[in-house]
């Protein structure tokens, strides 16, 4: 039996209710990925207007979050113990807040490009870490169910931020801040809750009296508790490498294809089909409810069928909507296919997560998870510094490398479905 500072930090009994963990992580998630990440795009426009920054320095500053990002990512995977792991949660749901509410202070140039490097490093952490806090210990049967609301959280958050900043706060950048930093707020206060409940069941592991506990809890549950945190252990003992490099694949080239709906819309919108900026924020809007719809959709989805197989089968709707993306000249196929990129995106980080499990140790998940988000936004990234200048000398060859790599998206999730594995083991 392992000491009691590699206990793990959540050793919830089965029948405690997990509901209540997963919908707190979906707040972390809102938080990280809906507020920091996605509603970004909808304030920046704002900042535009108002001369806060140029259109040139909106992209710098999108490109300084998503370097946060990754760094939050890479520290979160760089993370051993449980102990550190909710010491880094707690501070990066901390500064993650703050951040939102600074962001209502014109800085200058080089006041914005801190707040969001410190605001893409805190949702990266969370990103990465607050997934398996939430779903250690959920029943197999509700395992996808449970990633589907976690993930949702981002996308429920992303339309509920982006809509109450077109109704509260249209023509102010600053007010839009304090809508979006109200919502956070309201969100940390779950999401610090779980983190906080961890950290106090880490801690009850290493009293004298839990020796008896632990004998009194069936072996499976005792297995759980001393386990690193994970999202479940489905009984895999080897990493099955080649459906792994796959799916890795995948999900890197997810995050480049994102880069032409995610960044250049406001082009495409207003360059290409000559909308306004009301027009551009409904289609990230209606990304916003693709993505919601494709959580709800996860939901209702038995269990009976495979994830391996629905990812493929995710990543040809992707293509659609990027190929439909690439030929819009109407606004009424620029909602459609930002629908679609919306629905695919979401259920393919929910799948992506779930897929997981099959394929990779209990204790190895969660670094494995947070390696997958740095590889997601390192593709983000590169894809969107290579393609600057393309945006205003070839936005249709931009448009058309998005369907691009929709296609080696599409590849790359065909060939994780196949996983050796031996007779009678679960290892591969």
């Amino acid at each position: 039996m392992p000491p009691a500072s590699e206990a793990s930090p959540v050793p919830f009994q089965r029948r405690e209710p997990h509901r209540l963990r997963v919908l707190a992580g979906a707040c972390g998630l809102g938080i990280g990925l809906g507020l920091i990440r996605s509603d970004f795009g909808v304030i920046g426009r704002e900042m535009v207007v108002q001369e806060w920054v140029s259109q040139a320095d909106l992209g710098e500053l999108a490109a300084l979050n998503m370097v946060g990002y990754l760094l939050g990512c890479v520290h979160q995977a760089q993370l051993k113990g449980k102990a550190q792991l909710l010491r880094s949660l707690r501070l990066a749901l901390v500064v993650g807040v703050l951040c939102l509410w600074f962001g209502a202070v014109q800085s200058g140039q080089l006041g914005e490009g801190g707040l969001r490097v410190l605001a893409g490093w805190s949702a990266g952490h969370l990103m990465s870490g607050v997934p398996g806090l939430a779903l250690a210990g959920v029943p197999s049967r509700h395992q996808r169910q449970a990633v589907a609301t976690v993930m949702g959280g981002g996308a429920l958050v992303a339309l509920l931020g982006a809509s109450a900043v077109a109704w509260l706060a249209p023509d102010s950048a600053a007010a839009a801040w304090l809508v979006v930093a109200c919502f956070a707020t309201v969100l940390a206060l779950p999401t610090l809750w779980l983190i906080n409940r961890g950290h106090r069941r880490w801690r009850e592991v290493g009293k004298p009296g839990d020796q008896q506990l632990r004998d009194e809890q069936p072996r499976d549950e005792q297995r759980e508790s001393e386990q690193q945190v994970a999202m479940h252990d489905s009984g895999v003992t080897a990493i099955c490498w080649f459906p792994l490099i796959a799916l890795t694949l995948a999900f890197a080239l997810a995050g480049a294809a994102q880069v032409p709906m995610a960044l250049y819309e406001p082009i495409v919108a207003s360059n290409r089909i000559g909308l306004d900026g009301s027009m551009s924020s409904a289609s990230f809007s209606a990304m916003g409810l693709g993505g919601l719809m494709g959580s709800l959709m996860l939901l209702g989805l038995p269990r009976a069928l495979p994830t391996a197989l629905l990812l493929p089968a995710v990543a040809a709707v992707g293509g659609l909507g990027a190929w439909v993306y690439a030929l819009a000249r109407s606004p009424q196929l620029l909602l459609l296919s930002a629908f679609l990129i919306g629905w695919w995106s979401i259920m393919t980080s929910s799948l992506t997560l779930d897929r997981l499990p099959d394929l990779v140790p209990a204790e190895l998940q969660r670094r494995c998870w947070a390696t997958f988000t740095t590889l997601n936004g390192l593709g983000f990234v590169i894809c969107s510094m290579g393609t600057r200048s393309m945006a205003f000398t070839g936005l249709q060859t931009l448009l058309w490398l998005g369907v691009t790599l929709m296609a080696g998206v599409l590849l790359a999730q065909m060939c994780q479905v196949f996983r050796r594995s031996q007779p009678g083991n679960q290892s591969c």
